[in-house]
């Protein structure tokens, strides 16, 4: 159930014929040079309303499903809908809904996505950050494990030339998983197309599970807590995990971010000033009570407790402490997106971040948590 719900890694698979596709929507209904549609809930009034959807109901979009549940956004007088949340399962998808009007906010997106979508929509700011750690692991069998003679204690290099001639699953190989390992063994000169087979193996943990166990693929490339689930069942271990700090050029990696169209940020400044705090107050709430989160999580994924209480630990230091966008962070991710050619240009942190709506709605706030 978790991952037929966690979509998230379809949302970097921009191929350049989807890309081309998008640009020509976006030509097309652009025509004659008039602006964007007006959203249905209103650009003229700032109303405290926003249309909202997310990636996929996951990890990385906990803050969002907290604050849904602990009833922040009513807190800060704001109406988000349609709840729990609309999915947007790929980027083109939350592309044409965020162009378009269909919905005011993505907010939860990955930061990667934004890049994509700032290409086509010039329009697109990101508003603030909910994850700021990388949340995929590779995972692999005991057999693999036997085979090599390593651990999870062995050098990063050791462990990515381990991979080379395997089998490695992935929900896509175009998308962030496959990106992943892409990254790693573009690190030590090698290409990952000629090095290893990257084998799609379902978006859902039970297809993950199945792969590992049946010897179909070698190794996971999978976002957590697939890792912990593989663990708990005694079949392999937790690889290499840049949230366990194995891969350092990975350290701080902004991942996911909610974003709008500028236009809409200054029709409605009250309203997203309201949506800011509302975000503050869950990040602050997993801070503070990160046992209580993963309940949370648990909630909208139905992962089972065992694996919940082992990814808990790791999860709670991935979520940032504030909304406001760390520029480093940005670089750490524009720099992985180069280097896997998610992207081929990246927008200065000026021109894509919003920091201005985000300062003025935390001024003098604090987090009632």
């Amino acid at each position: 159930m978790y991952w037929q719900q966690q979509r998230l890694l379809t949302r970097c698979s921009f191929s350049l014929p989807t890309l081309i596709l998008v640009l020509i929507l976006f030509a097309t209904s652009a025509c004659g040079g008039t602006s964007s549609p007006p959203s249905p809930s209103g650009h003229s009034q700032d109303n405290m309303r926003l249309k909202v959807a997310v990636d996929s109901l996951s990890a990385p979009f906990l803050p969002d499903l907290v604050a849904l549940d602990k009833g922040y956004f009513q807190v800060q007088g704001l109406t988000v809908y349609p709840t729990p949340f609309q999915l947007e399962p790929t980027s083109p998808q939350m592309a044409e809904a965020i162009h378009s009007g269909a919905i005011d906010v993505a907010v939860g997106g990955l930061l990667t996505e934004a890049f994509l979508v700032s290409q086509v929509d010039p329009d697109v700011k990101v508003l603030g950050q909910l994850q700021v750690a990388f949340p995929n692991d590779i995972t692999v069998s005991n057999k693999f494990l036997q085979q090599t003679g390593l651990s999870e204690s062995s050098s990063l290099e050791a462990k990515v030339k381990a991979l080379v001639g395997k089998k490695i699953g992935v929900i896509s190989s175009t998308g962030q998983t496959g990106a992943f390992v892409s990254y790693l063994f573009h690190l030590f000169g090698l290409d990952v197309n000629k090095a290893a087979t990257l084998v799609a193996v379902g978006n859902n943990v039970s297809a993950a599970v199945a792969a590992l166990k049946t010897g179909r693929v070698d190794a996971l490339s999978f976002y957590k807590p697939v890792g912990e689930a593989i663990e708990t069942q005694g079949l392999g271990r937790i690889f290499i995990s840049p949230l366990r700090g194995d891969v350092p050029q990975m350290q701080g990696q902004l991942n996911s971010v909610f974003y709008a169209k500028a236009s809409l940020i200054r029709a409605k400044p009250n309203t997203f000033k309201a949506l800011v705090r509302a975000m503050a107050m869950a990040l602050a709430f997993i801070q503070k009570y990160p046992d209580q989160a993963i309940r949370i999580l648990q909630k909208y994924t139905h992962i089972d407790d065992k694996t919940a209480t082992a990814a808990a630990q790791h999860l709670r230091a991935s979520y940032a402490s504030t909304p406001i966008v760390n520029e480093q962070g940005y670089n750490v991710t524009a720099n992985f997106a180069l280097q896997t050619g998610a992207v081929k240009k990246i927008p200065p942190f000026s021109t894509l971040v919003d920091t201005q709506t985000a300062a003025q709605a935390l001024q003098g706030f604090t987090p009632p948590i």
